[in-house]
């Protein structure tokens, strides 16, 4: 009889309106912020001395302790900032954000007077920042940094 019941509830919730529906990820960069916190606002563009923030939406996670990390790839290929961050989900939906800020090497720092862009050259191009959840690959975004 319990296979039966088994078989039945398996059978009911793979029907349509029944659909079973794994997390949800979504991830947009911004520069804007309200209030301190990161805008809905997406860009894929950047200047060389705006604060980049990856903002990731996650829904129906279960409610446990998780494990986040993100890396930030510059366009060379190089691994430029991973950040590793525990939480607890707490709510059908989470919005966790880490941000990057290039700085520029000390050398130039008299120079970006007259050249904004110096000491940031090697920041110029396309970057990737990457998301893996538990150990698992679950998104990433590309952008442009421009000076």
């Amino acid at each position: 009889m319990q296979s039966i019941c088994t078989a039945l509830l398996a059978a009911l919730l793979s029907a349509p309106g029944f659909a079973q529906t794994g997390p949800d990820y979504s991830i947009h960069l911004t520069a804007k912020t309200d209030d301190g916190v990161p805008s809905d606002e997406a860009s894929t563009e950047f200047g060389c001395t705006e604060q980049i923030y990856a903002v990731l939406t996650l829904t129906g996670l279960p409610r446990r302790r998780h494990d986040l990390e993100a890396v930030w790839r510059d366009p060379h290929g190089k691994d430029r900032e991973h950040t590793k961050y525990p939480f607890t989900v707490r709510y059908d939906q989470e919005r966790i954000w880490v941000w990057l800020k290039l700085h520029r090497s000390t050398e130039s720092s008299l120079v970006q007077f007259v050249d904004p862009s110096a000491g940031m050259e090697g920041f110029v191009g396309e970057w990737r920042v990457t998301f893996h959840l538990d150990g698992e690959l679950i998104g990433e975004q590309l952008f442009n940094v421009i000076c």
